[in-house]
């Protein structure tokens, strides 16, 4: 996973360096106010919610998302840091040291959270929350720099959309300060539903398949 950051760290900054931060279709924005929440929430507070130090694919089977961190992969951490950071939220939320990484089962469109970062005003050297959208084969389609909110000053509300039909399936959310921390939570996203033709499709074939399986 170290080595993942690593990549993806040379990358963007060969990316600031020769090229507008976004593409077009990629919107990233920063803001005070509550960000839409999609179709499918993870808030880390659900009822029966591990903590602690838990297997990124702990949220494949419930939300379609696997999560880790730069240095507990393939794991993430998750735990209440509201009562030494009281500006945080109380409740549970991700803690990822050199980068927070989510890969989704399935492309999305549109995606919202909340992040705290301590490393400051962006700048080449890696200050900054940076947030970075790939593919499945972790080609960048977009990103962005921001100052995270700490201490209670600043936006903590991200948004994310696209356009055009544009998908990403993964999500990373790091800096690469002195102080690697960047908490994380209300995690929310649109996850792709089979139309109702779809759905008729699957049952159809189901239906196909046992009728083969009985001849």
């Amino acid at each position: 996973m170290r080595f993942q950051f690593t990549i993806i760290c040379a990358a963007v900054g060969t990316a600031i360096a020769v090229s507008p931060a976004s593409h077009a279709a990629y919107t990233i924005t920063q803001q005070a106010a509550p960000a839409p929440t999609y179709n499918n929430l993870l808030t880390f507070d659900e009822p029966g919610s591990p903590t602690g130090v838990v297997p990124s694919n702990n949220w494949l089977s419930s939300h379609g998302v696997t999560i880790t961190d730069g240095v507990n992969g393939p794991n993430a951490a998750v735990a209440d840091f509201s009562g030494s950071m009281p500006w945080l939220n109380t409740g549970n939320m991700l803690e990822g040291t050199f980068g927070n990484f989510l890969t989704f089962e399935s492309p999305t469109s549109a995606m919202s959270f909340q992040a705290w970062d301590p490393s400051g005003v962006p700048d080449f050297f890696g200050a900054g929350l940076t947030i970075v959208l790939t593919d499945a084969a972790d080609n960048i389609l977009a990103f962005e720099q921001f100052t995270g909110a700490w201490g209670g000053i600043g936006d903590t509300w991200f948004d994310i959309t696209t356009t055009g039909g544009d998908t990403f399936e993964k999500v990373t959310i790091f800096n690469n300060s002195f102080s690697p921390q960047t908490y994380v939570d209300n995690i929310s996203y649109v996850k792709s539903v089979p139309a109702p033709g779809a759905l008729a499709l699957l049952g159809f074939a189901g239906v196909a398949a046992r009728r083969r399986r009985r001849a």
